[in-house]
């Protein structure tokens, strides 16, 4: 694509305004988190069933009535956990926060056991120098604010049922006008840039549909899984083991590590035994979901470099809290794209820029 000079002006204006909307937009998050935070999780849901939406339209299906479908099979599947699964849920969490001060009293007790193996053993020096008994009241402590913070959260955030209707209500309307949507979008880019966008929205798509959709189901799979193994070797609290599994398998790396140490500790407080069982079987569900589901969800590689992931994680994370950390290879890979066509776009304006005729003696 040659570039006139009006276009490169358009092009290098447009970056500006860009770079300045983002630079704002971090900037103001930390405060309207709240407000965005449900349009945010509706925009990730239409995207995410606009798939199931198109299939129906190519059996002939009207917009409206597959997303009508679409929408009601969502709802069912919903109503249906509700029944099945949240009640247990809810039942394991409110078990789970009245027996906090009894976790810390065991964890105590174990403490305590540890102390008199050292006495016993006259390990004394080898206690200073690791200064375990600090150690282990500084964990206690920290596990003990962990299931509080826990239960504060759940308290916190229940009343926030408005976010009930907002999204799926825009979720709805983002799924019948999608059209609309992107016409006003495009609406706003030059008209020599937007076969361009077109095509960065597509590789956008191509990059992290697939992982998005794979990862979601590899971790419904790995929460189910573990839930399930927690519940037959006789583990309290399974429904909410199952959910952790779940949750931070969508994490790379170190997800699935952070969340086999939570419900080892959980496990912990039942029955050693039992926490060296679900350990080995969530070892299993890690294994058969890295090597066996994920190969065959996922439809392509985001082309990111470990360190990279790792940092956007962090980064995210540290933006968006929990839902910036399970949506951080998403997002990096939409940057990662829209940065090689910036710099496609750059190279493309400085190789046709004139150049000096040479000198001739």
């Amino acid at each position: 694509m040659k570039l006139s000079p009006e276009k490169k002006r358009i092009l290098i204006t447009n970056c500006v305004i860009m770079a300045f909307v983002i630079v704002v937009f971090l900037m103001i998050w930390p405060t309207l988190s709240s407000m965005f935070m449900p349009f945010f999780l509706a925009i990730i849901f239409a995207y995410l069933l606009n798939p199931l939406v198109r299939m129906l339209e190519g059996k002939g299906i009207k917009r409206g009535l597959s997303v009508a479908i679409v929408v009601l099979a969502l709802l069912a599947i919903i109503v249906l956990a509700f029944l099945s699964f949240v009640p247990n849920l809810i039942s394991n969490i409110a078990s789970l926060v009245a027996n906090i001060p009894q976790m810390i009293e065991s964890l105590s007790r174990y403490t305590n056991d540890i102390q008199d193996f050292i006495a016993k053993y006259n390990a004394s020096g080898m206690s200073q120098y690791l200064n375990l008994e600090q150690t282990l009241k500084t964990l206690g402590s920290t596990v003990g604010q962990m299931l509080q913070g826990l239960s504060n959260f759940l308290i916190a955030n229940s009343g926030q049922l408005m976010n009930l209707v907002i999204i799926p209500l825009v979720m709805i309307m983002l799924l019948m006008d999608k059209e609309v949507f992107t016409n006003a979008l495009m609406y706003l880019v030059p008209i020599d840039f937007r076969d361009e966008i077109r095509k960065m929205f597509c590789d956008i798509d191509m990059v992290i549909g697939g992982f998005i959709r794979g990862q979601g189901l590899m971790s419904i799979l790995a929460g189910i899984l573990t839930g399930v193994g927690a519940s037959v070797i006789g583990l309290p609290y399974a429904s909410i083991i199952g959910v952790i599994a779940g949750v931070t398998t969508m994490i790379p790396y170190f997800g699935p590590a952070v969340g086999m140490v939570v419900i080892c500790v959980m496990a912990l407080f039942t029955s050693p035994i039992l926490m060296v069982y679900i350990l080995v079987w969530m070892g299993i569900v890690q294994v058969i979901c890295g090597n066996v589901v994920a190969p065959a969800l996922m439809s392509g590689d985001v082309g990111l470099h470990p360190v990279l992931i790792i940092f956007s994680i962090f980064f995210f994370g540290a933006m968006f809290g929990g839902l910036g950390m399970i949506l951080a290879v998403p997002l990096m890979g939409t940057v990662r794209v829209v940065m090689k066509y910036l710099v496609a776009g750059f190279a493309q304006a400085k190789a046709d820029l004139p150049t000096a005729p040479k000198n001739e003696d």
